[in-house]
Parts: structure tokens; C-alpha cells; sequence
């Protein structure tokens, strides 16, 4: 990944979530999987493995009702 796009990452990761959400709906719009190929089963398990880290997150933020 070049320097660019790691900063893209950084500047992302400061964003509030609700930021983030939208930038992230916004790419999900414009990049189609026929843009890139496939996804191979590494590149599936990696994104699940994050997937659920933020959920945890999230979990663990949670206020208890």
C-alpha cells in the first residue's frame, strides 16, 4: 500500500463513526467487484476477522440496559 493511501486509512480512522459510515457507503456506490475480481478466500477471512474485532468494540462500548 503506498503512502497515500496509508494516510487515506489514518485520516479515515480519525472520522466519527457516522463519518465513516458515509464514507464508506459512498465507496461501496462507486468501486463494483468487476472493477478488482474476486475476493480469494484469505482476502474473505481477513474482512470477517475485522468485521467481528468491531463489533466487539462496539460490544464493549455498549451501555448495559
Amino acid at each position: 500500500m503506498s503512502s497515500e493511501a496509508k494516510a487515506v486509512i489514518e485520516e479515515f480512522n480519525r472520522l466519527s463513526r457516522l463519518d465513516q459510515l458515509a464514507v464508506y457507503e459512498a465507496i461501496a456506490r462507486k468501486v463494483t467487484p468487476a472493477d478488482y475480481g474476486p475476493l480469494s478466500d484469505e482476502d474473505l477471512t481477513t474482512i470477517a476477522a475485522q468485521t467481528f474485532a468491531l463489533l466487539d468494540e462496539e460490544e464493549d462500548r455498549a451501555r448495559p440496559r
